[in-house]
């Protein structure tokens, strides 16, 4: 090593070392996937949410087009009935059904039997009937057919009279229970 009585401390030739450790280049791969993979979620995210966007930008110009469109006076209209039907319900439910106490009376009634008039009183729940019949055993009949009803209450017999042609004409009062007959159940 020695040339011309110098001392030299350079190789005279230059090696170059090459040492493979293995891995050495991982974690810059792994930085470059990392940052790859959070691009492509940035890239993801941002057209996720401007689909969304679109959508609610659609949804929000159909709203607005139903709100155009709509008829608040309506609207209010069918509120105030909403609210109504409840009230009507129940007032149906205890309204006084009259037909109930004719159909009633009909079944009672012997088929000799003719009714003149028959005239009813909703707040007292009764009626008064006039008729003919042909003799004292068909009224009679007629007031016991009436009293086995467990919707009469009560029948009075006010007047009888008879006719040339033997025919009674008679006035009865008839009182029924509104609870059996008169309401609507």
């Amino acid at each position: 090593m020695e040339r011309g009585g110098t001392i030299s401390l350079l190789p005279e030739s230059r090696r170059k070392l090459e040492i493979n450790v293995p891995g050495e280049n991982r974690p810059i791969y792994y930085g470059l996937g990392v940052v790859v993979f959070v691009l492509i979620l940035f890239v993801g995210v941002k057209l996720y949410v401007s689909q969304l966007t679109n959508k609610m930008i659609e949804i929000l110009n159909e709203v607005d087009l139903v709100e155009k469109q709509r008829d608040k006076k309506f609207e209010q209209q069918l509120i105030q009935l909403n609210k109504q039907f409840p009230l009507i319900a129940k007032l149906l439910k205890s309204h006084l059904i009259w037909s109930n106490a004719l159909i009633t009376f009909q079944h009672l009634v012997p088929p000799q039997t003719q009714t003149e008039t028959i005239l009813g009183d909703i707040t007292e729940a009764k009626m008064e009937i006039k008729g003919r019949a042909p003799n004292y055993t068909t009224i009679a009949k007629q007031i016991a057919a009436l009293l086995s009803d467990k919707s009469v209450v009560d029948v009075a017999l006010d007047k009888v009279s008879t006719f040339s042609t033997g025919t009674l004409e008679y006035n009865m009062r008839v009182r029924f229970n509104k609870e059996n007959l008169l309401l609507n159940k």
